[in-house]
């Protein structure tokens, strides 16, 4: 069996820190990840929570491509932390971890706006798709509207711009190593807005975080004190794959002007090797469009490599099978695959034309 969790070890804690070595067996392997010592984090609950007894936080409706079902979630391992990299650093993370049936990959969510809450959407989907899920409100509390906190603190400035992700992804990771018998495989970040600013920040600086990352209209030129600049060559160089997609009436030129920018930098050739732009003629920000509008940025368990732009990612990084394109479909109600299929579309890398794969741009 794999994805089995397993009592702490010496090997595993290793991996973490130079420390004393753990008891060879713990009778709850999830509650004794509270005790596991992490660098920079402080774990505040690790809890199993029973098949489908987690409940949503009071808040707003979701819309309808959300991620709800948590009734019918199994069971997993909910640990919550408090991550301090700087003296005023406040950075809540949770990370969800499969009790049984995990595929062995990581799934890191993002946040749209000034994030400020963990996106419990994106981990309820991740578990229900087999990934262990990790998510932050990347070191502040509040409306995704709302930078009012940052005035006055340049630390939780720099959480925001790319510390926060980054200290989500090494907890999360040292939470599996301990966890699981098998070893993590995968990891991958998925995320549109922000959260594919947050992306292309991980893959600039911390290119060995993920090794696929799937980053929707990207917002350039959104934070404090750090922003996108397009270095990717050690993210390259180490096998990591990038997909970037981007609404055609959301105003695309910033995506194009980046991936334009890369292949004059690094020659066709090189980015083709790691790197692909999808345009989605007629989509709105992230979604929405009376358009074929849905290509895997909702995960579903049935997903396959030609209607999901994540699976035909993780083809890509796993097997070596570069994209050709992916299917979109167009739902009566966006993002609820039940309500039934109007239309589909297929998108193509760029610069060639969505419907044929054919002309170019």
């Amino acid at each position: 069996m794999t994805g089995i969790p397993k009592a702490w070890t010496l090997s595993s804690l290793a991996l973490l820190c130079s420390c004393s070595p753990a008891p060879a067996k713990a009778a709850d392997p999830c509650g004794s990840l509270a005790r596991l010592p992490v660098q920079n984090a402080s774990i505040t609950s690790a809890q199993i929570v029973a098949p489908g007894a987690f409940h949503l936080p009071p808040g707003r409706r979701p819309p309808a491509e959300f991620f709800t079902g948590f009734n019918n979630l199994p069971s997993f391992c909910r640990v919550q932390a408090t991550i301090t990299p700087s003296r005023d650093s406040r950075i809540r993370a949770e990370v969800w971890l499969p009790v049984s049936g995990w595929n062995g990959k990581l799934l890191g969510a993002g946040n749209g706006g000034f994030a400020g809450s963990i996106a419990y959407y994106r981990l309820g989907e991740a578990i229900n798709s087999g990934y262990v899920g990790a998510s932050t409100d990347t070191g502040h509390e509040g409306g995704a509207r709302d930078s009012r906190w940052s005035i006055g603190h340049p630390e939780k400035q720099t959480d925001f711009d790319y510390r926060a992700i980054h200290e989500m992804t090494m907890l999360a990771k040292a939470m599996i190593s301990a966890f699981y018998t098998q070893q993590l495989a995968h990891s991958y970040f998925a995320s549109c807005s922000n959260g594919g600013r947050q992306g292309l920040m991980e893959a600039e600086r911390y290119p060995t975080d993920y090794d696929g990352i799937m980053a929707g209209a990207p917002a350039y030129h959104f934070g404090f004190q750090t922003f996108v600049s397009g270095n990717l060559d050690a993210f390259r160089d180490r096998g990591g794959k990038l997909v970037i997609y981007h609404g055609g009436a959301d105003n695309p030129e910033g995506s194009i002007s980046y991936y334009k920018n890369l292949m004059s930098r690094m020659g066709q050739d090189r980015v083709n090797q790691f790197a692909q732009l999808y345009l989605v003629p007629g989509m709105g920000h992230c979604g929405s469009g009376e358009v074929p509008n849905d290509f895997g940025q909702w995960v579903r368990p049935q997903a396959t490599a030609q209607n999901s732009m994540l699976k035909a990612l993780e083809a890509w990084v796993e097997n070596g099978a570069v994209p050709k394109g992916v299917t979109a479909t167009q739902f009566r109600t966006d993002g609820d695959a039940a309500s039934g299929m109007v239309r589909t579309r297929m998108l193509c890398p760029y610069p060639m034309r969505a419907g044929s794969c054919g002309g170019k741009l």
